[in-house]
């Protein structure tokens, strides 16, 4: 990205307006917060409340209402199916927001404080905006191509922490954990066993932000989605912070697996992944 110029002008036009729907969704979803009384199950495991639904509902309006022309990719409108049917396009498209109106739905649900709403988008499908509001903790994340990574206006930095030995390693789990335990918790045993400790927040988003503001120092995860991406993964690398899959290759957003770290643990913790991988039976896992 140019720092003048049209494009300048076009990001600099989609960054506020960005900002503008994750705080909006923020406030929207505070309100509903501790008020739960309708939510239904997508699967035993996968949760979508009315606050997910009137997130999105009001974020998808303020697109509308902006008429700039740009694909949107929304997770409850969209689902898993509308991101299969854009990943093989989405590099020829010139702006494509995701959107997760609640990441952390499961939190939410149960009164657990640790959900946002996550703003995406991606230029010729490179992520170049992220906007993470997380009411309960009363942040608000920025970070970009050129963007710099702040956190209440504030810059942030990934950590500088050089060995997995001395990492405070995040992960997540898939909606279909429980046909994938022996391949999870080889992987979960690998880190546990040489990292400094492990976490899990049940929000991929909110992880990633804490990456990019150095409270962690590595994070792994299969099966997230664009939507649960595309925000954390500007911010992180805004904030001098390395992305991958689990092979070590550029990170996209479409696939199914994901490591991010400050950098300087990368290498360190895809080896070690990769090495545990081989350990269990093989799962479809994009590498």
């Amino acid at each position: 990205m140019t720092d003048r110029g049209p494009l300048a002008e076009a990001l600099q036009l989609r960054l506020r307006l960005a900002k503008h729907l994750a705080q909006g969704a923020g406030e929207l979803l505070r309100r509903h917060a501790g008020q739960l009384t309708d939510y239904d199950e997508k699967s035993p495991i996968d949760l979508v409340t009315a606050a997910d639904r009137a997130s999105e509902a009001w974020i998808l309006e303020e697109l509308r209402a902006a008429d700039l022309g740009d694909t949107v990719l929304a997770e409850e409108r969209d689902g898993p199916e509308g991101a299969a049917a854009l990943r093989d396009r989405v590099r020829e498209l010139p702006w494509t927001w995701a959107i997760d109106p609640l990441d952390g739905t499961t939190n939410f649900a149960h009164g657990y404080p640790a959900w946002c709403a996550s703003v995406g988008l991606l230029y010729y499908g490179r992520p170049v905006i992220g906007v993470v509001a997380n009411p309960p903790r009363g942040e608000m994340f920025v970070g970009g191509a050129g963007i710099p990574a702040t956190c209440n206006d504030r810059p942030i930095a990934v950590s500088p922490v050089a060995t997995l030995s001395r990492a405070l390693v995040v992960t997540g789990f898939p909606y279909d954990r429980r046909q994938r335990l022996p391949q999870l918790l080889g992987w979960l045993g690998a880190v546990l066993a040489t990292a400094h400790c492990v976490r899990r927040s049940g929000s991929a988003a909110t992880d990633l932000c804490d990456l990019a503001m150095g409270r962690s120092d590595g994070f792994y995860e299969i099966g997230l989605k664009p939507w649960d991406l595309t925000a954390g993964h500007a911010i992180v690398q805004a904030a001098g912070g390395q992305l991958s899959n689990f092979a070590g290759k550029d990170h996209d957003v479409f696939a199914a697996s994901t490591v991010a770290s400050n950098g300087r643990v990368h290498a360190e913790l895809v080896d070690l992944l990769g090495a545990a991988g081989q350990k269990v039976p093989p799962r479809a896992v994009d590498q």
